[in-house]
């Protein structure tokens, strides 16, 4: 398989924060997000829910699972839109050493800015904690 180039965003940045391991120092960590302002929060949130609502639509017309998937996703529109609407900034990967085992890595690492994320280390398989200032990458 090929590695494809990551492509940078103009509003992407770097961030600082740590891996941790119970029992161990924690170790510096590198966090790239991606900020959101609010015009894009709410393109998000829209094309989430006509992607939920669209995709009911679809499955209508599918025999027996038509009974779980329209109600599940019409419900599933507005909890995504509302997830992605609250969304200010996202992650898009981190890099640091292991704070158990000490081998340096990037981890892929999408979603939701949180004050704790779990990660695995491909050098030890440990689960370690990828801590990052919520409230400081918010300002």
């Amino acid at each position: 398989m090929r590695a494809t180039p990551q492509q940078t965003d103009a509003r992407e940045r770097e961030l600082a924060g740590a891996l941790t391991y119970h029992g161990h120092p924690d170790a510096p960590a590198a966090l790239r997000v991606r900020d959101w302002d609010a015009p894009e929060r709410t393109s998000r949130a829209v094309r989430a829910l006509a992607t939920c609502w669209g995709l009911a639509v679809l499955a209508v017309f599918l025999p027996v699972l038509h009974f779980v998937l329209v109600p599940s996703l019409l419900v599933a529109g507005p909890v995504v839109a509302l997830s992605r609407l609250r969304e200010r900034c996202t992650v898009r990967g981190a890099s640091g050493t292991c704070p158990a085992c000490g081998a340096a890595q990037s981890f892929a690492v999408s979603g939701a800015l949180r004050e704790s994320t779990p990660v695995r280390c491909d050098a030890c398989g440990r689960a370690i904690s990828l801590r990052a200032p919520v409230t400081t990458a918010l300002e």
